[in-house]
């Protein structure tokens, strides 16, 4: 993430936010504490295995010159417990992480609709093939993910990442072999319409004077009356009355909101789809810190502002439909 939203004053966001403070108050505060002592159970575990830790180090510290002299099966000894250590420092701390997404991150989605959580969830690679805007190929991985229903729309958002193939020389074998390295990772939100887009239409990242050798088959460069949104996005379709029945002021105003939250951000509107891309280094969903309390609403309350503009993207969608129904 980059840039914090600016809080919006429009009565539906103000409307909205206090019926989110109602409810963490009575949702997710209780949650939150629940969640506060499990993580100090584990944080002491944590800080009594390191002082283990430290005492072992010590110890071997004591006895590193006996080991030189000839000891050399104490030494794998040493090592073999340096391990477990190591390896019994680490799983409070992973268990946490695991315990704690999976009790906390459904009911922040829950106050949108029903939604449930998933880890290592599978990736619609077909879908983010078909919305152009995963142009580089690579293995792909889903992490966290949420699915569910919000104002009757099929929903899903999750963590991705990809990797590209690459080559390394193996000097035992003499050969070289193919290899995946993390290349990049982000957010998809996906939607399903109840009401099919007649063609297609990208908002892409502005790049500047390199805007003239982006191509995409079939679309055509969509021109708006908004110059500050052009200074930010490229829009490309193959239906140029659909897209600005689709980009409405209104819209653009919440991708504008989304793009100073999300630096790298780009959106597509496919068949009955909806796709949205954040491409970001950091876990999107990390509500909580090992060493911190999690008890922090604003950190719950970015989350919130995350998760409204998101999904005001389908509430403006379906005014938008409404209103093209209407004038047919």
């Amino acid at each position: 993430m980059s840039k914090q939203w600016k809080y919006t004053t429009t009565p539906e966001y103000l409307e909205e936010k206090n019926k989110f403070n109602q409810y963490y108050e009575e949702k997710v505060l209780p949650l939150l504490q629940k969640i506060e002592k499990t993580r100090k159970r584990y944080f002491y575990t944590f800080m009594l295995m390191s002082f283990a830790l430290i005492l072992w180090i010590g110890y071997v510290a004591k006895n590193f010159q006996t080991g030189i002299k000839g000891l050399t099966e104490t030494n794998g000894w040493y090592g073999l417990a340096g391990c477990v250590i190591i390896l019994l420092l680490c799983l409070p701390m992973l268990s946490y992480y695991r315990r704690s997404k999976e009790s906390l991150l459904p009911v922040l989605a829950n106050f949108f609709g029903e939604f449930t959580y998933f880890y290592n969830q599978e990736l619609p690679l077909d879908l983010m093939d078909e919305s152009l805007l995963f142009r580089a190929k690579g293995q792909m991985r889903g992490e966290d993910c949420f699915s569910g229903t919000y104002q009757d729309v099929s929903v899903q958002i999750a963590e991705y990442h990809r990797f590209k193939q690459s080559q390394r020389y193996n000097e035992e074998n003499h050969r070289r072999e193919n290899i995946y390295v993390s290349k990049e990772r982000g957010l998809i939100f996906y939607a399903d319409m109840n009401k099919q887009f007649s063609g297609q239409t990208i908002v892409v990242k502005d790049k500047g004077w390199l805007n003239f050798v982006e191509k995409f088959k079939n679309l055509q460069r969509v021109g708006l009356e908004s110059p500050e949104f052009e200074k930010k996005f490229e829009v490309y379709s193959d239906n140029q009355i659909e897209a600005r029945y689709i980009l409405t002021p209104v819209m653009l105003e919440y991708m504008e909101k989304l793009k100073e939250m999300f630096n790298q951000i780009e959106f597509s509107f496919f068949k009955q789809h909806v796709m949205v891309k954040i491409e970001t280094k950091k876990n999107t969903f990390e509500c909580s810190n090992f060493f911190r309390s999690v008890i922090n609403q604003k950190r719950i309350a970015q989350q919130f502002d995350e998760l409204y503009l998101l999904f005001s993207i389908i509430t403006t969608l379906k005014l938008n439909q409404k209103q093209m129904q209407l004038q047919n």
